[in-house]
């Protein structure tokens, strides 16, 4: 027993389904802060931590926030609140060695949400590519009542803000916590602003495309019409980091480093690097119509639309090897081969802290997950139609995605982010379990 300013009694509750139980599994330490630690996790797992006001009579667990375990260590967070709190730990397998993996990663998932865009460019209008919907009473409300325009993707910082590169409406903008709307970058306008730093709101863009979000709040853009990636500073500033002479052709993925010395981003058929001494150079030029990239260790993953295939591409070489998909435009084949199914349109991607890939389809209408082994299962269903299941768990027969997808990230608490681009929807799937 630990006595703060209210009383903590700690359980552990083991989970034996798994291949291998991890009968030592405990909690370690707990503080009056809110973490909570703990030794011999599952090292591809997922750890949630419960909560109870008391241990007799008609005792009611609450789940709180899951957390990917990726060795036998970890520590986590609850609220403290005031009055006894009872903790216990729950620990799930998603090792490809145990057959409930697969159902362990979708339960640690919950609730479907809109987060942005009310619809207004929905399907009617899906021959309107280049409309900006954005109007100036947008500007600080609910961002389920913005109608957005043809969003491409969406990514997190760490305070929880959701950054949307609205391409026709030449803008990117910010969900805040409390739900709101903001645009933080671009005049909502087509142009081609000032290089030098400026206040963001003030710098025209042209169809900007990739983006990529720091924990910080600094934002990359990949501003296409003008062959440009500009940075935004957690100041509000905007300044160019460099512009491509020979143009960008489509863009979409992006990748900068840490120290913004080596840039990715895609340009059509074309993956190309720049360098400050050595400016924008094509690493590879195999491609059909690029989606999105993101880092594997020092190799690149990129989804090719056009050909309907993701690839590892060497960041010395340039050379690629098919990594999944065999070209073909059907829906996918649940719990088979990623490499011999379809990815038709395939888009997002996006690689959890314990390994696979989740994979968003633009002209399927699917999302799927790949696991550590290659298999492919289906995650969340559409048919370019409906827009349903806000409210409800995500994982469902049902369709619930509307398709046309753009991009899934994850945040630093694991929800899952999706971008629904030609009906106009930012997406999330919670990364909570709905019951102990």
């Amino acid at each position: 027993m630990f006595q703060f300013r209210y009383s903590l009694c700690l359980l552990v509750l083991w989970f034996l389904r798994s291949a291998s139980a991890q009968t030592n599994f405990q909690i370690t330490g707990v503080n009056a802060a809110g973490q909570i630690n703990w030794t011999n996790s599952f090292p591809a797992g997922v750890c949630t931590v419960e909560t109870a006001t008391q241990l007799t009579g008609n005792v009611s667990w609450s789940t709180g926030q899951n957390f990917f375990t990726t060795n036998s260590t970890g520590r986590g967070a609850f609220t403290p609140t005031n009055g006894n709190q009872f903790f216990r730990l729950l620990a799930v397998n998603l090792s490809t060695n145990t057959p409930l993996a697969w159902t362990n990663l979708i339960q640690s998932y919950g609730l479907l949400h809109t987060i942005a865009g009310d619809g207004d460019a929905g399907y009617s209008k899906v021959g309107v590519d280049g409309s900006n919907y954005w109007q100036s009473s947008y500007e600080g409300g609910y961002a389920t009542n913005a109608a957005l325009s043809r969003p491409h993707f969406a990514m997190a910082d760490n305070a929880g803000n959701i950054f949307i590169i609205d391409k026709c409406s030449d803008a990117l903008e910010k969900v805040t916590p409390d739900g709101r709307i903001h645009t933080v970058a671009g005049t909502h306008a087509i142009g081609n602003g000032p290089d030098a730093a400026t206040i963001a709101t003030n710098v025209a863009m042209n169809l900007p495309n990739g983006l990529l979000v720091r924990g910080d709040g600094t934002a990359y853009i990949l501003d296409t019409g003008n062959g440009k990636v500009r940075r935004l500073a957690t100041n509000g500033m905007l300044t160019t980091l460099f512009t491509d002479s020979s143009g960008v052709n489509g863009g979409r993925g992006l990748l900068v480093s840490t120290d913004e010395t080596s840039v990715y981003y895609c340009s059509g058929a074309d993956l190309r690097h720049w360098t400050p001494s050595g400016g924008s150079k094509n690493l590879n030029t195999q491609f059909n119509d690029l989606g999105n990239i993101i880092f594997n260790g020092t190799n690149l993953v990129v989804t090719d639309r056009g050909d309907n295939t993701v690839w590892i591409v060497n960041t010395n070489s340039g050379a690629r090897t098919l990594l999944y998909g065999n070209g073909g435009e059907n829906l996918v084949v649940d719990d088979t081969r990623a490499l011999t199914n379809s990815l038709y349109g395939v888009r997002g991607i996006w690689q959890p802290p314990t390994g696979g890939y989740f994979l968003v389809m633009d002209y399927s209408a699917q999302m799927v997950f790949v696991d550590a082994a290659g298999v492919l299962h289906l995650f969340l269903n559409g048919q370019n139609d409906d827009h349903a299941g806000d409210g409800g768990w995500f994982y469902s027969p049902a369709s619930y995605f509307t398709g046309q997808g753009r991009s899934v990230t994850m945040d630093n608490q694991g929800n899952l982010i999706i971008v629904e681009n030609d009906t106009g929807y930012v997406r999330k799937v919670d990364f909570h379990r709905l019951t102990p």
